[in-house]
């Protein structure tokens, strides 16, 4: 039986993965740990300067220990941290294999421009009502309502929230990706506008052991809008590290 963990991002909860529950096939251990920075805890760790550390901490809670971890948006940003960084002190993350899902990726420093701080902090709202809509497909919000719902959202992540997810993004130019050696599948989605498709590739590319996963007619949560194509992209990518993938102690 193989453990796979799979990660939220910022603003989220594990109810995020709900919708693959009825897809996921025999032999697959799912484990969905609430993190820091989930919807209800933005209070507690929107002060916090190291975030890659306490992904550690999770990780080492879950039963049987980490197999396959599934990253999502913020939380694939801070597992490349995690990785990179013990890459680098060469004491690498013992994991057979992850799936970084819509990573914020940019591979120079000079990517980052003054003029795109501006509309990425606008399109924080759009991402949470994008979060919210697809959560609740039967029983549709008025667009006004979806509206304040998200500003709501980003009221509570507040600055300092803002500031830790976006301060993880100016890193990511510096993280020496090009050490970390685990089997890393990377999904980018066509229509996403958060996390754009490129970033995706262009970190796949950048990893030694990376991949790229295209998923056309997505946002920024293929999970939602996608689960059949989603959990085969993860069941595939399995197949392809056999070798690697550790059974749980009690199989």
């Amino acid at each position: 039986m193989t453990n796979l963990v799979l990660l939220h991002g910022l603003a989220n909860n594990e109810g995020i993965w709900a919708s693959l529950a009825g897809h996921w096939r025999d032999g697959v251990e799912v484990h969905t740990p609430r993190l820091p920075w989930h919807s209800g805890g933005i209070a507690d760790w929107r002060h916090e300067t190291d975030s890659a550390a306490r992904l550690a901490e999770v990780l080492d809670t879950v039963p049987g220990g980490p197999g396959v971890v599934v990253a999502h948006s913020f939380s694939s940003v801070v597992l490349l941290d995690l990785l990179s960084a013990r890459a680098a002190a060469g004491d690498p993350l013992d994991l057979p294999g992850v799936v970084l899902v819509n990573p914020f990726y940019r591979s120079d420093a000079d990517d980052f421009h003054w003029d795109m701080i501006a509309p990425t902090l606008d399109d924080f709202p759009r991402t949470m009502a994008e979060s919210i809509r697809l959560r609740t497909p039967d029983h549709p919000i008025e667009a006004g309502i979806l509206a304040d719902m998200a500003r709501r959202m980003t009221e509570w992540i507040g600055p300092y929230g803002w500031l830790r997810f976006f301060d993880a993004y100016l890193r990511t130019p510096l993280f020496p990706v090009d050490l970390v050696q685990t089997p890393a599948l990377v999904v980018g989605c066509e229509d996403d506008r958060s996390a754009p498709v490129a970033q995706a590739r262009r970190l796949a590319a950048r990893l030694p052991a990376g991949e790229c996963l295209t998923v056309p007619g997505c946002g920024h949560f293929p999970m939602l809008e996608a689960p059949e194509v989603f959990t085969g992209a993860v069941h595939a990518f399995l197949d392809r590290i056999p070798g690697r993938v550790r059974p749980l102690a009690d199989a």
